[in-house]
């Protein structure tokens, strides 16, 4: 048992497929991040106090999933799709596989079209078109987060999928309530994955976010996908490369988050 991940023998098993660790005291669910021989390195979607030496290790030999459907509209979800304010699974929505498959670029359509975000100053300055990918850098406290929340109520997007990864706890309420509003959630879904989230979870809250924006343009609909922040995606996967031993290469990133970030990015578009 190490920081914040588990070593485990395992006679079977795959990267990315479920498990089940169970004690004398508790129960908790965790995904395999890699395989050496017979010891599987199990990450845990919680933290890891109360895991004792010879807890059992069950491998479900599923992939892990996530609940995407269209009852998801208005509610604040977890990183696996699960209303927050609940805590059980919405009955219309179907378990899907979070895989961060590649794209074929000539089934990508080009940018005709410009977006209405709501706000004149970036519609008469900085004209956005559908299907683009646009960044957002600034230094803190200047009005990233409370400019992403106008654009969620005021967009002419159909659906908006906002996912919060490492946000503070206290912003995600407040972020619903007073900046989103009850206008802006209406047409929203909002995954929150904390900073107090294990780093898996708020891996998963990125490509859950992605998952449902892919299920609903499917549909036809006009989804505006915002993720805040892709640096704090980073640094979680960050925290679990290190932890199974990658070396730091590129300003203390391991080489899986580099080849982590455009499978995310580029899934966007038309």
């Amino acid at each position: 048992i190490g920081g914040i991940y588990i070593e485990a023998t395992v006679h079977y098993g795959q990267v990315g497929g479920l498990v089940e660790i169970k004690t004398s005291q508790k129960k908790l669910w965790g995904e395999i991040i890699s395989l050496r021989n017979d010891i599987a390195v199990i990450m845990p979607f919680a933290n890891l106090y109360g895991i004792e030496r010879n807890a059992k290790i069950e491998v479900k030999n599923i992939p892990v999933s996530v609940y995407i459907g269209k009852s998801l509209l208005g509610k604040v979800v977890n990183a696996f799709g699960v209303p927050l304010d609940t805590n059980q699974p919405l009955i219309d929505t179907t378990p899907v596989e979070i895989k961060l498959e590649p794209i074929n670029p000539l089934y990508k359509e080009k940018i005709k079209e410009p977006f209405d975000t709501g706000i004149r100053a970036i519609n008469g300055l900085y004209t956005l078109g559908k299907g683009q990918k646009v960044g957002i850098f600034a230094a803190a406290g200047v009005g990233k987060t409370t400019m992403l929340g106008m654009i969620t109520k005021y967009s002419k997007a159909d659906i908006v999928i906002l996912s919060l990864i490492g946000e503070r706890g206290r912003e995600v309420k407040e972020f619903v309530q007073e900046i989103l509003g009850e206008k802006g959630l209406k047409k929203a879904v909002v995954i929150a994955a904390p900073a107090d989230s294990s780093a898996l979870k708020r891996l998963h809250g990125a490509m859950l976010a992605n998952s449902i924006a892919e299920h609903f343009r499917d549909k036809g609909k006009n989804v505006l996908l915002l993720i805040d922040s892709l640096t704090r995606f980073a640094q979680a996967q960050r925290e679990i490369s290190l932890a199974i031993g990658e070396p730091p290469a590129t300003k203390g990133y391991p080489p899986s988050v580099f080849a982590q970030l455009p499978k995310l990015v580029e899934r966007a578009g038309n």
